[in-house]
Formats: C-alpha cells, structure tokens, sequence
C-alpha cells in the first residue's frame, strides 16, 4: 500500500548534566493510507514526542522523514508548514482550541490558512462537523461545550483539510470512559470513511485493540505490541 509517513532511523537524545538522553534510537515506522496504528508504551518513554517529531514540530538528531513521499528534512520551512497543513493532522489530549472563536471558525481555521475563502472554508467546516454529530453546535464557544463536544470540534479541525495522515496524542485521554469510547469509535468509522490514517497514542489497550496495528515504544524502539 501507498506510504503517507515514513520514518527511518530516528534519532532524538535530549541534554542532561551527567549524559544525554537517547529517547530514541534508529526508530522505523511505515504508516499507510488508511491504516490505523495505536502506540502504547511506558508513560516517559517519548510517545508524545515521536508524535512532535513525526509532524515536524520538533527536531530529530538524524535519520529521514517523509510526508507521501517527500524528505521533510530537505524542505524549506515554508514548504514544511504548506505540506504538514495538507498532509497532516493532529489531535491533541487537550483540544486546544480558540477560546474567542466558535466552533465553525475553529474548524475553518486550516482552510483560511490555504488561503481559502471564507465562505468555501465555512461551508467545508460545516460539513465536518456534521459529520462528527456537531450540526447543531456550530456557533458555540468552546465554554459552552462538553468535554467530549470540544475533543469532536478538534477531531473535525484535523480532518477538515483531508489529509493523508492525522496523529491523535490521548486523543480520549481526558475524557470519561463513555465518552472516549464514542469517541474511539467516531475515529475509527472516519477513518474507514476517509481512508485517512490514524497514527493513535492510547493507554488504553481495549481501545487500541481495535487498530489495525499496536505498536509499543520501549527503549527507543517501535515494535510489535505482545
């Protein structure tokens, strides 16, 4: 199948007084179109900052990364921004979302920075959220929505510009077993939907059970889930 993200050989230390620390050390990953990974691992072992790196929000030391096809790394920084915001999506434990704009402007936002139209960019946010149960909800302010309201705002935000790849940090982390449940679920059905991959940091192995792969990071290296 067609690689959306392929990292070889990733190196990441970080300093420390006494010796550096090697978080990870000659990391492979292979993600393909529409496949559905779940990562779990010991909490420090560097799960949510593979996710960093995998997006180009922080710096590896050495090894190669590419977005369908292109080096990351031999990328300008204007081309590595206009390519994350086609290829990529990324969901956070935390929504992150603008406390000041409503939920449609929320999800619109990737779009206006294509420099889509406002109108266009509106009517694709709209859509989204109707997908993900949120029709309804469109005009409201972050404050004035649940926790699980907010984490499907964020989940629209990452697929309102179709990318290739979304990857999701605790995506259900903070919220209620039900909720993340439905939630899990909701991703899963886009993902099938879209044929969109879904790279899922979980602590929750029921969950991550029903990913296509489970991957554990351990000792800086990704392998097979026993």
């Amino acid at each position: 199948m067609t690689s959306v993200l392929l990292a070889t050989g990733l190196r990441k230390t970080f300093p420390h007084e006494n010796a550096p620390i090697h978080l990870f050390e000659h990391l492979d990953l292979n993600v393909s179109a529409g496949e559905r990974i779940a990562i779990v691992g010991a909490s420090g072992s560097g799960k949510s900052t593979l996710l960093h790196v995998l997006a180009g929000l922080e710096p590896c030391d050495s090894g190669r990364l590419e977005w369908q096809d292109k080096d990351w790394r031999n990328s300008s920084a204007q081309e590595r921004d206009s390519l994350r915001n086609h290829v990529l999506g990324f969901v956070y434990q935390f929504h992150h979302l603008l406390p000041e704009f409503t939920a449609l402007d929320n999800v619109a936002m990737p779009l206006l920075i294509r420099r889509m139209s406002l109108a266009a960019a509106q009517e694709k946010a709209q859509a989204v959220l109707a997908q993900v149960g949120l029709a309804q909800r469109t005009q409201h302010l972050p404050a004035q929505l649940s926790g699980g309201e907010r984490q499907r705002v964020a989940l629209a935000r990452a697929l309102v510009g179709n990318p290739a790849c979304v990857l999701a940090d605790e995506p259900t982390g903070n919220l209620d077993r039900h909720t993340a449940r439905a939630m899990f679920a909701l991703i899963l059905e886009l993902a099938k939907k879209q044929k969109t991959a879904f790279l899922i940091v979980t602590h929750d192995l029921e969950l991550a059970q029903q990913c296509d792969r489970i991957l554990s990071l351990k000792e800086g290296r990704l392998s097979p889930y026993a």
